[in-house]
């Protein structure tokens, strides 16, 4: 077989570059365009007001995003293998119950899903709504043909104001989400908040210049922790979606 090319195993965009869709799939104020506001500082570094203004957001009168947002960036290659570069679409779901028929709209053609769960224990109910939502939505394919990892938000609180990452995991499983045996690898934790805001401190630094390269890009070995706790799960979808339309492909 010759050489397979990402193009081979995705949906090619306009400019002709494979795409992989990514839906965060979570309940409202979760902090889901938070986590997208991240990425897209990712590839902004040049000015620190694109932190918190370069998305666009369609929004009710108190400010919630209602319908989504987007966000394309690139990553480097596969290590070790010849790759095109993959372009990144991430989109948010409105959590309202009012908005489900656009989260149908929105999960159309989605590659993978991130079900992005909130640590706060008010939000334990929504968690289980969502999460069964999501299923429904996706269908047979949820957790198998579509890949799933969680990631659990709002990490930083205090351990009283947090749900206990053992029960979330136990509706993820009793959802056929994850495989208990995978738990670990694909169900991920941090905060957002934490993420963005060390960023902006980094960009506001009078020592800016120190994490910056000759390209006036973030140098990856001064990504703050927080930044790499919310790229895992994206690095992580990924993986499982090459991985399984590669054995699929192969195996046809």
């Amino acid at each position: 077989m010759s050489q397979i090319e990402l193009s081979d195993i995705f949906t090619v965009d306009r400019e002709g570059k494979p795409t992989i869709k990514i839906v965060l799939f979570g309940p409202p104020m979760s902090g889901k365009t938070s986590m997208l506001t991240v990425f897209n500082a990712l590839r902004r570094m040049e000015n620190p007001k694109t932190i918190v203004s370069a998305l666009t957001k369609i929004q009710d009168d108190t400010g919630r995003t209602v319908f989504f947002d987007q966000g394309v960036f690139q990553t480097p290659p596969f290590k070790g293998k010849k790759f095109d570069r993959l372009r990144y679409q991430l989109w948010t779901i409105p959590g309202e119950e009012r908005h489900k028929t656009q989260r149908d709209i929105v999960m159309k053609g989605v590659d993978a899903v991130l079900l992005f769960l909130n640590f706060e224990k008010t939000a334990e109910e929504q968690n289980k709504v969502i999460l069964k939502e999501a299923k429904e939505t996706v269908g047979e394919t949820f957790g198998s043909k579509i890949p799933v990892v969680a990631y659990i938000n709002k990490s930083d609180l205090p351990a009283e104001e947090r749900l206990d990452k053992r029960d979330i995991i136990k509706s993820l499983i009793e959802e056929g989400a994850i495989h208990s045996d995978k738990a670990a690898n694909i169900v991920l934790t941090g905060s957002c908040l934490n993420a963005r805001n060390e960023l902006l401190s980094i960009l506001t630094s009078p020592k800016r210049d120190e994490f910056f390269d000759d390209s006036n890009r973030l140098r990856i070995d001064k990504r703050p922790d927080s930044v790499w706790l919310i790229v895992r799960p994206i690095q992580k979808l990924t993986q499982l979606a090459v991985e399984q339309r590669l054995e699929y492909v192969q195996n046809f």
